[in-house]
């Protein structure tokens, strides 16, 4: 994706169109699923791909016709034996491409193409958005927590924000009368872990190991310490009644808490429960759960927003020692980064 977004950039800033290439929708068997780009150059080069084969040649071959025209055009490749479009494939699906005409004179595409490499580099939470309502006067938006730059139709970007691309993670959807395509870029693989303890200690250089990056917190100097994580991003000591501002959590991070009692899990939850991380797993027997749901409970939180936890934390494979408790709990945070990202295979199901 990185090296696919630079071309464009490089394109784009010596003056030269591009063709971007994306699958806004796919029905059945296909060989790349939504959000797969390929981008066709002025030279006749691509990069990416849409899935390979004949479909991604058609895909291609729609493209340079796009780039030839200066214009955009939405094309819809049928997988499976048909009279409409028999393309001779046997996936037995449906995909639908967006060949979208970069202009390099259009006002903010820069703007765009350097947010998306500084997210993708940066690992920031970015979607892209596109108002495809009308596929040869479309508007473009990258989206961040805090900042949305567009270009091509303006008019309706500003209706697009993090929550409604969080909502709407990836494809086609309809919005306040228009058509609107959405997908996830990159997500922050930030993990605030709440509690130093022994789990913690051997968690760490897991998540460290799988491109997770760690934030322990611990009430405790002794194991709010440096020394005992040193793959962490950052350790901090704090009182966990009342986090302090440094501890940002957001709604695109994951959550860890084992903290050393009752009492610390509950004055965590109770926190993380208002700012909804995308993953909060918590660690403790069932009766100690079920102890801190009820406290929950009596202070406005209800039944579903807590059983919504990952708790017990982890993935049950029978985990006893710190070292097995850690890999279980980072099993389940690869399981639930792959379905986020929407590279699920198999099936995930939490016990």
């Amino acid at each position: 994706m990185e090296t696919l977004f630079t071309r464009l950039a490089e394109e784009r800033n010596s003056g030269r169109p591009a063709v971007l290439l994306t699958v806004v929708a796919s029905q059945g068997s296909t060989p790349r699923g939504i959000g797969s780009h390929q981008a066709v150059f002025l030279d006749g080069t691509t990069a990416g791909t849409v899935g390979g084969g004949y479909q991604e040649y058609l895909a291609i071959q729609a493209g340079r016709q796009c780039l030839d025209e200066k214009r955009s055009a939405f094309r819809r490749l049928i997988l499976h034996p048909n009279e409409e479009e028999d393309i001779n494939a046997a996936c037995g699906g449906e995909l639908t491409v967006f060949c979208q005409y970069l202009d390099p004179a259009l006002p903010g595409l820069g703007d765009v193409l350097d947010g998306v490499l500084q997210a993708l580099k940066s690992h920031q939470a970015a979607w892209l958005a596109l108002d495809v309502s009308d596929e040869k006067d479309w508007g473009m938006a990258l989206v961040t927590a805090g900042q949305r730059r567009g270009c091509g139709r303006m008019t309706e970007l500003c209706a697009v924000d993090a929550d409604w691309c969080r909502q709407n993670v990836a494809g086609l959807s309809e919005k306040d009368g228009r058509r609107w395509y959405s997908e996830p870029l990159s997500y922050p693989g930030r993990v605030f872990i709440f509690g130093g303890g022994h789990v913690s200690q051997a968690l760490v250089p897991v998540l460290a190991s799988i491109d997770f990056s760690c934030i322990v917190v611990d009430d405790r100097a002794e194991f709010a310490d440096d020394a005992l994580f040193p793959q962490a991003e950052a350790v901090y000591e704090a009182d966990y009644e009342h986090l302090p501002e440094r501890i940002d959590v957001t709604p695109d991070d994951y959550v860890c808490i084992m903290t050393r009692g009752h009492v610390g899990d509950y004055d965590v939850q109770r926190q993380m429960l208002k700012i909804k991380p995308y993953y909060l797993g918590v660690i403790g027997s069932r009766r100690k759960l079920a102890f801190v749901k009820n406290k929950l409970m009596a202070d406005g939180f209800t039944a579903e927003e807590i059983d919504a936890c990952h708790a017990p934390i982890g993935l049950a494979i029978s985990a006893v020692t710190p070292a097995e408790i850690a890999v279980s709990i980072a099993a389940e945070l690869i399981a639930v980064r792959a379905k986020r990202e929407g590279r699920e295979k198999g099936r995930y199901k939490k016990s």
